[in-house]
């Protein structure tokens, strides 16, 4: 009777942690809001200076350019209507770009903004809105972490991991949702200074690639913003799904593995988008198959190393039962053993890994906890990793 009532204070006090953790969770998205503000604050007052950099550096190139010009027609010898008809095309050349130094920062931005509100389909879209979004998620996956002797303890266990990893993977989407806004802010700021090269042919090009770079960020926001939208309304459907149409266990899974999807999508389209405008190289999807390996090999670890932690506490659930211990009690016993076991090979790979230990050079931190833990679960030698060969005199 004593352990029941330690597990349900337990139990609890873990309810109330999670409930009294969750208002300040929610001000994240208040702090992503607040710090675009700030750099769109802060951009806005370099625009002044950066635009009358940018006027001064054009009417010099334009009276270079003339210059160039006439000198160019003395040495030909030109006639009358030559001259006329070399300035009627330099003055033509000159003002267009005039007005492109002039409406090209308005223009650009009301690109950006158009191609936005397209990707958040008339509504609106924040990096707190898609932070809010995982937290949604995680919170309508909250209901299924329930852990006692007479529940489902595997989903539980699948419900409690698949938050961590919504939350996680939707925090670095709104992170790079944050990352574009302050390149849009910065980067539309900063290119205005090349807008001052258009007052000469020799250097228009510049000019016009600060239009092409605006749609191309307004191209890789429009992108990220229908990824996060998507990806979010797909997740909140997944969790909400009525339990008698669905596994509970298969969609907790599922859940996590498309928020990684998800990430890894923020991650690459988006700048594949912005290469495809302005006309640079892009990837062929190599970069995604090779991040998409490298978590899959990570989970495939962690997988590992918590089968050895569940196996640890199977062992020490055994053994208290055999001892006498009743069946709440060695539950309580072995998932305590479980999670010391998996937590100290863990910090032991981390600390052979961090101190350069012998073997431990090629292999991956989670790959050293495995091995670790099965040398103490009492398992053959041969899994552990190899000694580094000493150096030849």
């Amino acid at each position: 009777m004593v352990r029941r009532d330690l597990t349900r204070i337990f139990l609890l006090a873990g309810a109330t942690c999670i409930f009294l953790a969750a208002p300040a969770i929610a001000q994240q998205g208040q702090v992503l809001t607040e710090l675009e503000n700030q750099v769109s604050t802060a951009a806005k007052g370099w625009e002044t200076t950066i635009m009358d950099a940018a006027q001064s550096l054009f009417w010099i190139l334009a009276g270079i350019e003339v210059g160039i010009a006439a000198v160019w027609l003395a040495t030909q010898a030109a006639s009358l209507d030559s001259w006329f008809a070399e300035l009627v095309r330099r003055i033509m050349f000159i003002g267009f770009f005039a007005f492109v130094l002039t409406q090209g920062p308005t223009f650009a931005k009301a690109v950006v903004d158009s191609l936005f509100q397209i990707g958040a389909g008339g509504g609106s879209a924040s990096p707190a809105e898609v932070f809010d979004a995982g937290i949604r998620v995680a919170s309508q996956m909250s209901e299924q972490a329930k852990f006692g002797v007479f529940e489902d303890n595997a989903l539980a266990i699948a419900a409690v991991l698949a938050m961590g990893i919504v939350v996680i993977c939707f925090s670095l989407v709104a992170a790079i949702f944050v990352s574009v806004m302050v390149e849009m802010y910065v980067g539309l700021l900063a290119g205005m200074i090349m807008l001052g090269l258009g007052g000469s042919s020799f250097t228009k090009d510049f000019a016009i690639r600060y239009l092409v770079y605006a749609f191309g960020v307004g191209m890789k926001l429009m992108a990220l913003v229908m990824i996060a939208k998507i990806g979010s309304n797909v997740l909140l459907g997944l969790a909400q799904a009525p339990t008698a149409e669905s596994d509970q266990f298969i969609t907790t899974l599922a859940i996590a593995g498309i928020s990684v999807v998800v990430f890894i999508i923020a991650l690459y389209v988006p700048n594949i988008i912005q290469g495809v405008v302005q006309g640079a190289s892009v990837s062929g999807g190599m970069e995604t198959i090779r991040h998409g390996g490298q978590a899959a090999s990570f989970a495939a670890g962690g997988a590992f190393l918590g089968a050895g932690a569940v196996g640890a506490g199977f062992a020490a659930a055994q053994a208290a039962r055999a001892g006498g211990a009743s069946a709440s009690g060695a539950a309580l016993r072995g998932m305590g053993a479980g999670f010391t076991s998996g937590a100290m090979a863990a910090g032991s790979a981390a600390k052979d890994k961090a101190i350069g230990s012998p073997g431990a050079y090629a292999g991956s931190i989670l790959g050293l906890a495995n091995a670790k833990l099965d040398q103490a679960r009492g398992k053959s030698s041969s899994s552990t990793p190899p000694p580094e060969r000493p150096d030849k005199s």
